[in-house]
């Protein structure tokens, strides 16, 4: 008995960035399937889009592409409607693609800041997004992973997930970071201590920009004052990095909440993330 052949949701997206008499405002804009932008109105100076999923969430075999493009000394930031869902998957479907890419130019500005990514359990995704920069521009990435639906007691057992992050400055490779989990069972490997020790919550955060590695004092700092927690952050080459792990996308994004305005220079939140 053959599977039936499922229609499959495809998507994309191209945003241009560009500056007008001083302010950020939005240039080139192509959309499509089902990915649309909306824009927030927010503080004269910035542009803010947030994304938009139509069809729902991610299934296996679904294909999204985008693609920003900052031109010189605009600031944009672009933030998710709610947290994204890769349901479960078929063994004969495919996995699941969300492919980004992004060019920001000299003395701009992109902060990438979407709600997080909930995986159901027997999930499938290929996430790739690729950086293209200046020395003298900025990239702030945050990406928060769910495994499981925790408040449903849903025990995470198969996983097929490759999430890559790729940044050249000056045309030049300074960061490949890659999280592979690909196991038949995800939640004993996360029970693991060297690992995540039982929390399912995962987040990592990267700044990119001149100003970034004098930051590490004041994140770590922020990060003694909000409590216990099971973040740690590091500096070099023109970055900063932190990563953490939490028992719930909760009480992650409440620690993501306190760090952000130290990396965003005192901005305010995105307007979904807003209470």
């Amino acid at each position: 008995m053959t599977s039936a052949v499922l229609q499959r949701a495809r998507g994309w997206f191209s945003l241009t960035a560009k500056l007008r008499d001083g302010a950020t405002v939005c240039g080139d804009l192509e959309q499509g399937g089902c990915c649309r932008l909306l824009f927030p109105r927010v503080d004269k100076g910035a542009l803010e889009a947030v994304t938009v999923n139509i069809s729902g969430g991610i299934a296996g075999g679904d294909r999204i592409e985008g693609r920003i493009i900052c031109s010189p000394d605009t600031e944009l930031l672009v933030t998710s409607q709610a947290a994204e869902r890769v349901y479960r998957a078929r063994t004969v479907d495919k996995p699941s693609e969300i492919l980004t890419s992004c060019h920001i130019a000299a003395q701009a500005r992109l902060d990438w800041i979407p709600h997080g990514t909930i995986f159901f359990d027997g999930s499938q995704l290929r996430r790739h997004m690729t950086v293209e920069m200046e020395a003298s521009s900025s990239f702030l990435f945050l990406e928060s992973r769910m495994f499981g639906r925790i408040g449903s007691g849903e025990v995470m057992q198969v996983l097929n997930l490759r999430d890559r992050l790729t940044v050249r400055r000056n045309g030049r490779l300074i960061l490949e970071d890659l999280l592979r989990l690909e196991s038949p069972d995800v939640a004993t490997l996360l029970g693991q201590k060297a690992i995540a020790n039982d929390q399912f919550a995962i987040a990592t955060l990267v700044l990119v920009s001149p100003v970034a590695e004098g930051l590490l004092v004041p994140v770590r700092e922020k990060l003694e004052a909000v409590g216990p927690h099971e973040f740690a952050a590091s500096a070099w080459n023109g970055m900063l990095i932190i990563r953490g792990v939490a028992s719930s996308g909760w009480l992650l994004e409440k620690t993501i909440r306190q760090i952000l305005p130290v990396l965003r220079d005192g901005r305010p939140m995105p307007a979904t993330w807003r209470s």
